[in-house]
């Protein structure tokens, strides 16, 4: 009788699961609405007491300007309910340049149209408000771009200007001129942050708070052993090898 020969079990192989592979994505930064978020952040540092930094903001609205103030000075007000002082931002003359090795920059006229609620503006005590309110602004904005990147570029003042008519409220024009570029950077999904200590120049002791596994200090390696001097040419030690040769 034919017996059917079996072959022998092969042995079963473990499916590796391959390790998560992080992958980075393109972010892309929008440089006029940047502009427009360092400003605001710069003119809210303007204080109704200059020598008060705690006290309330000057400006009570500040906001991208889409034509609030001509609505509001209709015969019939149809604007929403806006606290002044007020801040309104626009960009004008937007453009690209073509040039070959600039792509992706730009340049615009950012306007910025401060309106104040002083009813008595023509009095010889307030009348010349509107000027200290002007150079108040525009020192802000300056001082900003050593905090604010997107102001870096350029930020120039060109012009100051004064309304032609008020309807009982008085809105004036600073104009500066940007410069913008395109950006983008890459960010890695799944990022986990870590905390990196380096003995001897940083230790666990350095942040304490962040020590959570109780490592303590670690005495070696310590200043003396990461910091030494090995003469490459000469000295004891080429006598040395010049000897084992």
């Amino acid at each position: 009788m034919i017996k059917e020969k079996k072959s022998p079990l092969e042995p079963q192989v473990k499916a590796e699961t391959p390790p998560a592979v992080t992958v980075p994505e393109e972010v892309e930064g929008n440089t006029l609405a940047e502009m427009y978020l360092a400003v605001k952040r710069a003119v809210l540092t303007v204080r109704e007491r200059e020598d008060d930094p705690a006290s309330p903001a000057f400006f009570k609205t500040v906001a991208i300007d889409n034509g609030q103030f001509s609505r509001i000075t209709l015969s019939e007000n149809v604007e929403t309910e806006i606290a002044f002082p007020a801040i309104f931002i626009h960009y004008t003359n937007v453009r690209y340049l073509v040039q070959q090795q600039r792509i992706g920059e730009g340049r615009a006229t950012m306007r910025v149209r401060f309106i104040l609620n002083t009813l008595n503006n023509q009095d010889t005590e307030r009348e010349c408000d509107p000027f200290f309110v002007f150079q108040r602004v525009n020192r802000a904005i300056q001082d900003a771009k050593s905090r604010e990147p997107a102001l870096n570029e350029r930020c120039q003042l060109l012009y100051f200007d004064m309304p032609t008519t008020s309807n009982m409220l008085q809105a004036y024009w600073i104009d500066y001129e940007v410069w913008f570029r395109e950006t983008s950077a890459w960010k890695y999904r799944d990022w986990v942050e870590r905390y990196l200590v380096m003995p001897p120049f940083t230790d666990h002791a350095d942040a304490p708070d962040r020590d959570t596994a109780h490592h303590g200090n670690h005495p070696r390696p310590n200043d003396r052993d990461a910091i030494t001097i090995q003469p490459s040419v000469g000295g004891e030690d080429a006598e040395a090898r010049e000897s084992e040769k």
